[in-house]
């Protein structure tokens, strides 16, 4: 049998029978992120890096709390505190059902412009092969997260009001909740708008999106959802320019033509980056998916002038001149792979339309997909191993390990029944919430977030915070001073030092230890 007599559909039936492709995605994709969460709640009840800040800003639904992030992750995960209660697993639930959320959106995505559940499915399980997604997702990140279903979401949303009826307002609308979530994510989802809208300009379907009267029913949409946080954003007074220069920039690179030259590179490297190992897993599986005329003409279908794979094609390339324009005008120097999921997570949809125009054999195809589920397997198995077996190899700073449980218990024997917790840093301050809900929380190196005094509080002042080397505990940080309105330490002031092993099944009682020191004092300033 020629490849070109294939019956993909049936190659590509990689669900069960009876099932549609629509309802695979969704149970196997809430199957993936149930696991994932099982493998991190089981083990450790600390909140992992970035959701430590998101929890800390929770306690309050405010327009905003710091102007360089916007507020979606922190509104959601306050709705969640609401029912749950700060802790790891409120955060998981957030991380996971957005998670969930993004896969079932990028499939339908991938189905409107591929028009085939099984080339869909294909391009759903790609993005399991994009690091960013398949594991640092998993690790840390927060606004990304949300990006993660802004990006597919925003296309859905132009594909249905590309089409013809008598809804099409819906869409619109839909689109303009797209763009308001995007918006409300980060503020880099506007470089992957930006490519967006200039490739529907290339084509007629598309433009007529951009020019018809519906698109103020989408604009009005956003504005309504997302203009109250970045009025407040800009009249906060933050300098968006010096943030952006401290974040692309390059040290040591001053020579404007070494400059340039660091940020052409960068411009590339960064997608190729972002794209790994599905990349180089896709040239060594599809070499000739690879060719000239696939990377110019991916297999396009549609009607003429609205052809929705050459829109994603359009929408990568153009990713990337949205990523060299700062670059000759600005000197833009670096750009880093993590932040590129705007414009470039829906490139696995354009990479497999290009595999489907070279009619690839079935063998490759199954080969395709063992290696994807085994390294997702893989990936949730070293999740696991960084629990049974923590070490710099398999979890890095194995900050899920540190035992903010006992360092809650040896604070609460102090005596601190409630009132304002200031913590030195934002590790200590979203997991002491967890221990002490009813406790005002104050990141001591969050300047920029301050959280209403409440009078119901029992009026204790607790300082928690990590002693550098050989530090007495009575050093306590002088921006806890500030804070408090004191010189030194009331007379009644207690004073404690903590060296807690973490602890391990499968490892000595202290082969590894964590060092705090507490202050348990009345209250005082603003701290009560």
């Amino acid at each position: 049998m020629s490849r070109s007599t294939v019956n993909y559909d049936q190659v590509l039936h990689l669900w069960p029978r009876g099932m549609s492709a629509l309802q695979a995605v969704a149970w196997g994709t809430l199957a993936y992120v149930v696991a994932h969460t099982l493998v991190r709640i089981l083990f450790s009840d600390v909140i992992a890096v970035d959701w430590v800040g998101e929890t800390v800003y929770a306690q309050t639904l405010d327009w905003g709390q710091t102007p360089k992030y916007p507020p979606l992750p922190a509104w959601v995960l306050w709705a969640v505190h609401q029912v749950t209660g700060p802790s790891v697993l409120s955060t998981l639930i957030v991380k996971y059902a957005v998670l969930w959320a993004a896969f079932v959106v990028y499939f339908l995505a991938a189905r409107k412009v591929l028009a085939n559940d099984g080339w869909a499915v294909l391009a759903t399980l790609c993005v399991l092969l994009i690091f960013q997604v398949a594991w640092n997702a998993h690790e840390g990140v927060t606004h990304t997260i949300f990006l993660i279903l802004a990006a597919p979401l925003t296309l859905l949303a132009v594909l249905r009001a590309a089409d013809t009826g008598e809804h099409r307002w819906v869409a619109y609308v839909a689109l303009g909740v797209a763009v308001a979530i995007g918006a409300l994510s980060k503020q880099a989802y506007f470089a992957g708008l930006v490519a967006l809208g200039l490739a529907m300009l290339l084509q007629p379907r598309f433009r007529a999106v951009v020019f018809d009267w519906r698109i103020l029913i989408a604009g009005a949409t956003c504005t309504m959802l997302a203009g109250p946080h970045y009025i407040w954003a800009l009249s906060s007074g933050f300098d968006y320019g010096a943030a952006a220069s401290a974040t692309l920039g390059q040290p040591g690179v001053e020579n404007v033509l070494a400059q340039v030259s660091a940020g052409l590179i960068s411009s590339i490297q960064a997608p190729v980056l972002f794209l790994s190992p599905l990349l180089p897993v896709l040239l060594l599986t599809f070499p000739r998916a690879f060719g000239w005329g696939n990377l110019v003409h991916p297999g396009t279908h549609g009607v003429p002038g609205g052809d929705p794979v050459r829109l994603v094609r359009d929408t990568v390339l153009f990713g990337i001149v949205v990523l060299i324009v700062p670059v000759l005008v600005a000197g833009v120097a670096h750009y880093g792979e993590r932040w590129m999921h705007p414009l470039m997570l829906l490139a696995p949809i354009y990479l497999v339309a290009m595999i489907r125009a070279m009619h690839p054999s079935p063998a490759r195809l199954r080969l395709f997909v063992g290696i994807v589920f085994a390294v997702t397997a893989l990936a949730l198995g070293w999740r696991l191993a960084g629990f049974v077996n923590p070490s710099p190899l398999t979890c890095g700073k194995c900050r899920l390990e540190v035992p903010y449980a006992a360092l809650a218990k040896g604070v609460a024997e102090m005596g601190f029944a409630g009132g304002t917790i200031l913590a030195g840093d934002e590790h200590i301050a979203g997991n002491m919430r967890t221990h002490f809900p009813d406790a005002r929380v104050v990141a001591l190196n969050y300047d920029y977030y301050d959280p209403p005094e409440n009078d119901a509080l029992a009026g204790q002042c607790l300082v928690i915070w990590r002693p550098s080397a050989g530090q007495s505990t009575a050093v306590v940080p002088a921006a806890a001073f500030s804070y408090a309105g004191l010189s030194r330490l009331p007379d009644a002031a207690q004073a404690r030092a903590f060296r807690l092993a973490h602890g391990h099944a499968f490892k000595p009682d202290d082969y590894q230890v964590s060092q705090f020191a507490a202050v348990l004092m009345p209250a005082s300033g603003r701290c009560r």
